[in-house]
C-alpha cells in the first residue's frame, strides 16, 4: 500500500512540473520551462521530451535537444524526427532568405492580407522602437523583450503602409536582438528573417547589413562561425570582430590590448559587463588571476540591473575557466552573481 502511495505521489508531483512547465513557456521564461519539463522528461511523462526538444531548440541548446527528440521518437512521437530535420536546416534556409534579400528579388512574404483597425504613425513608432532600444543596452534584453513584441504585435499591420515598413523593420530586428540576448536564438531567428524581408521591401541596405550582423553575431555566441561568417559577407560588411562573443581566446594580450581601450567609455549596463567579463577572461588566460578577480568583481557591478542571458553565458565561461585554473575565488565570486540572477 505504501509503494502505491508513493507511487501516486511521484506521479502527482511530476505533472505538477509538467504544468509549471507550460506556465513557464506561455510566459516565455524558457530556462525555467526546460528546468520543469527536463524532471517530467526524465520519468517520460507523455510528450514532456516533444515539449522539451522544443524549448531547448529555442534557448540554442541544440546537442541536448537532438537527444531528447531521439527520447520522443522512441517513446512513440514521430513528430520528434521532424523537428529535429527541420530545426538542423534553420540556419541555412534563413542564410539563403538573406541572400535573396542581398541580391534584391522581390519579397512580398509577411504582408499582413488586411487593412490595420487603427494606424500608428511611422515617426511614433521608431520612437518607441528608439527608447526600447536604449533600455535592452542598459538592462538587457530580458528586461524588455516581452515589450518589443507587445509593441510589435501592435504596428506589424502597419507595414501596409509603406511609410512604416522601414520602422516595423528595425523594430523587429530589436526583437530579434532581445530575443537572442534573452537566450533565444530560435525565436530570434524567425524575427531577423522578418527584418531582413522588410528591410528588402523598403530597399533599405544599411539595414539589411545591420541586421546581418547581428544575425552573425548571434551565430558566433552559438558556435557557428561559418554561417556567422556568411552572415557577414552577405551584408557586405566585415567579420564583425565580437570581442565580447567569443569562446575562444586565441591572443588574450592583444584582446586586452583592444579592450582597455573601450571599456571606460562604456558605460553601466550590458556593454561594459561583456567587456569587462573579457577582460578578466583574457587575464586569466595569462595567468593574472588577481587581475581577473578585480575585473570580475567590475562586471558583477555594471551588471547589476542588468538581465541578459548572453552577459551571463560569458560569465559562466569565466567560471569555468576559474574553475580549471584553480582560481576557487574568482569562480565563487561569479557563481554568487549567477545564482542571484537566476
Amino acid at each position: 500500500m505504501s509503494e502505491l502511495l508513493e507511487r501516486f505521489e511521484l506521479d502527482e508531483a511530476v505533472e505538477r512540473q509538467y504544468r509549471l512547465a507550460e506556465t513557464a513557456e506561455r510566459a516565455g521564461r524558457l530556462r525555467e520551462a526546460a528546468a520543469h519539463f527536463r524532471v517530467a522528461a526524465h520519468q517520460r511523462l507523455g510528450d514532456a521530451a516533444l515539449r522539451l526538444a522544443h524549448v531547448l531548440f529555442a534557448l540554442g541548446e541544440d546537442a541536448e535537444a537532438a537527444r531528447w527528440c531521439a527520447a520522443a521518437s522512441a517513446d512513440g512521437f514521430p513528430e520528434a524526427t521532424t523537428l529535429a530535420e527541420a530545426h538542423s536546416v534553420a540556419r541555412q534556409r534563413f542564410l539563403e532568405h538573406a541572400a535573396r534579400i542581398a541580391v534584391g528579388a522581390p519579397t512580398t512574404d509577411g504582408l499582413p492580407s488586411a487593412m490595420p483597425s487603427h494606424h500608428v504613425p511611422a515617426e511614433v513608432i521608431a520612437m518607441r522602437t528608439r527608447a526600447l532600444r536604449t533600455l535592452d543596452q542598459r538592462y538587457g534584453g530580458i528586461a524588455c523583450h516581452t515589450a518589443v513584441l507587445e509593441l510589435l504585435a501592435e504596428v506589424e499591420p502597419m507595414i501596409v503602409d509603406e511609410s512604416a515598413v522601414t520602422a516595423v523593420a528595425e523594430l523587429s530586428e530589436l526583437a530579434g536582438w532581445t530575443a537572442f540576448d534573452s537566450g533565444q536564438p530560435g525565436t530570434a531567428l524567425a524575427h531577423f528573417a522578418k527584418a531582413l524581408t522588410l528591410a528588402g521591401q523598403a530597399g533599405d541596405e544599411p539595414l539589411i547589413a545591420s541586421v546581418l550582423t547581428r544575425a552573425g553575431r548571434m551565430f558566433l555566441h552559438h558556435n557557428a562561425p561559418d554561417d556567422a561568417l556568411r552572415a557577414f559577407q552577405l551584408g557586405f560588411v566585415a567579420p564583425h570582430p565580437a570581442w565580447a562573443d567569443r569562446h575562444a581566446l586565441d591572443d588574450p594580450a592583444q584582446a586586452i590590448a583592444a579592450l582597455t581601450t573601450v571599456v571606460d567609455a562604456l558605460g553601466e549596463g550590458r556593454a561594459r559587463t561583456l567587456a569587462l567579463t573579457a577582460l578578466a577572461r583574457n587575464h586569466l588566460a595569462l595567468g593574472a588571476v588577481d587581475v581577473a578577480t578585480d575585473l570580475a568583481g567590475q562586471a558583477v557591478i555594471a551588471g547589476r540591473d542588468v538581465r541578459s542571458a548572453r552577459a551571463d553565458d560569458h560569465l559562466r565561461l569565466l567560471g569555468r575557466e576559474a574553475l580549471a585554473a584553480h582560481a576557487f575565488a574568482l569562480a565563487e565570486q561569479v557563481s554568487a552573481r549567477l545564482a542571484r540572477s537566476a
